[in-house]
């Protein structure tokens, strides 16, 4: 008898993208390896020894597909003496703990790419997602159409872009907020001072609806339209997502963005201006389906199964 094929999802059980995603490569009569990294390090169930990977028993080095949903990802600051003089001496030992859980993760990780396995997505790509400065630097050099942006902890370098764009939005560099739109109340002194605790990330406001993407292997896989009537960000509107066409020049900016980036798997936040271009707000390496498509059957979890399997 011919032994299943294995596919390695990299996540959570209780994440509903990781299960989506791992029942759609056991309805391809494949088996799904869930590699859970809320349980590492508390169930002792991966190990790493010269080279050679164990998850519960199963050698991950041996197997050929990866696909990476959800991995914590932080940038931890490795010296002690930096975190009590920053205040923070009830969570020391506890942040300290978890740059050792990190280390081990994406060591292992990595090591698993390095072995030659098919990773969905990369883990330089998927840390593009709270990079995000860098991303859009690498968007830039490859002539991508992004939005103007400017980070800064600068209230007179803040105080100068919204005066030269005029609409101006804000949000993390990191990500884990909405999108919010820069008020006249955002530029007192008393509220840019604010920016001294902490770097802020500002963006021309793109106007217009917004599409998001989804590319596969470099080929189009499916679009969605958002209006963005009434919301800053669209997240907001995700009850009102339809099924849309997207002409020819905007897959171009997705394909070609998608490579730029080494993102074998991607979805495309783009905004259609009113003169008809499209701009990259962003490209996701670990994108939420269930919002747009059915998480079942629909266009792009089949898609996503049937590529991981293959490579299986």
């Amino acid at each position: 008898m011919t032994s299943r094929k294995k596919v390695v999802v990299i996540g959570s059980r209780s994440d509903d993208a990781t299960r989506f995603v791992a029942e759609a490569v056991e309805r391809r009569r494949a088996r799904a390896v869930v590699l859970e990294t809320d349980r590492v390090p508390d169930s002792a169930a991966l190990s790493w020894e010269d080279g050679e990977v164990h998850w519960d028993g199963e050698c991950l080095s041996d197997l050929r597909s990866f696909y990476i949903k959800l991995v914590r990802l932080s940038l931890p600051v490795p010296e002690p003496e930096a975190l009590s003089e920053r205040n923070f001496p009830r969570w020391q030992e506890q942040y300290l703990a978890e740059r050792e859980r990190q280390s081990f993760l994406h060591s292992v990780l990595r090591s698993l790419h390095r072995r030659g396995g098919s990773f969905v997505n990369p883990m330089e790509a998927v840390e593009l997602h709270y990079l995000k400065l860098h991303q859009l630097a690498l968007l830039r050099r490859h002539r991508i159409p992004v939005p103007s942006t400017l980070a800064s902890a600068s209230p007179d370098a803040v105080r100068e872009f919204v005066a030269r764009h005029g609409a101006v939005v804000y949000k993390p560099l990191g990500g884990g907020a909405l999108v919010r739109k820069v008020g006249e109340a955002d530029l007192t002194e008393e509220r840019l001072q604010l920016l001294a605790n902490c770097p802020v990330l500002f963006q021309e406001q793109i106007q217009g609806d917004e599409f998001r993407a989804y590319v596969l292997d470099g080929e189009p896989v499916s679009a969605f339209h958002i209006p963005t009537d009434g919301v800053v960000d669209a997240r907001q509107n995700l009850h009102r997502v339809k099924p849309a066409r997207l002409p020819k020049a905007a897959w171009e900016v997705c394909l070609k963005g998608a490579r730029a980036l080494g993102m074998v798997f991607t979805a495309v936040d783009l905004r259609r201006t009113p003169d008809g271009a499209f701009v990259a707000l962003e490209f996701n390496p670990t994108p939420a389906i269930s919002f747009f498509d059915d998480p079942r059957d629909g266009k792009v979890i089949t898609r996503l199964a049937s590529y991981l399997v293959s490579k299986a």
